[in-house]
């Protein structure tokens, strides 16, 4: 808008307030009618969206909600998979090994320890390398032993 097509207009202003403009203008540049004209149109948009928000609130929480439950729903459904798949897997190992309680419950706190160590990034190659390293140990272990 050019200058022509404003209008002039006389307004009561604070004294301190009109302080704060000239000096805030003399840091920024620009003219107290520029800085008003702005300064109203930021608070004249705020007002509005303030009216407005009660209807756009409720509605934001719904989008929000709904997004939250689709995304709960798909979690669920994968963990459902993932415990399936666990426990075949665990039903297999029951019938192949004849485990004692004692070392299934030193095979159970090891792996609680190793998850929180990973923070659940737990993979085959890493556990069968171990397990590689560990019996490298236990064979040597027991080598000295027979030495002995």
């Amino acid at each position: 808008m050019t200058i022509s097509e404003k209008l002039r207009s006389g307004i009561y202003i604070s004294e301190d307030l009109l302080r704060e403009c000239d000096e805030y203008l003399s840091k920024s540049g620009g003219s107290r009618s520029e800085l008003i004209e702005s300064a109203l149109r930021l608070y004249l948009a705020t007002r509005k969206i303030k009216d407005k928000s009660e209807v756009l609130v409720p509605e934001l929480a719904k989008c929000i909600s709904a997004a939250n439950d689709e995304g709960i729903t798909k979690i669920s459904k994968g963990l459902f998979r993932y415990a399936v798949e666990v426990e075949m897997l665990i039903a297999l190992l029951a019938v192949t090994f004849d485990i004692s309680k004692n070392e299934l419950k030193a095979i159970r706190r090891e792996a609680v320890n190793n998850v929180r160590r990973t923070r659940g990034k737990i993979n085959l190659d890493d556990l069968i390398m171990r397990n590689e390293r560990e019996s490298i140990i236990d064979d040597d272990d027991s080598s000295i032993q027979g030495d002995t």
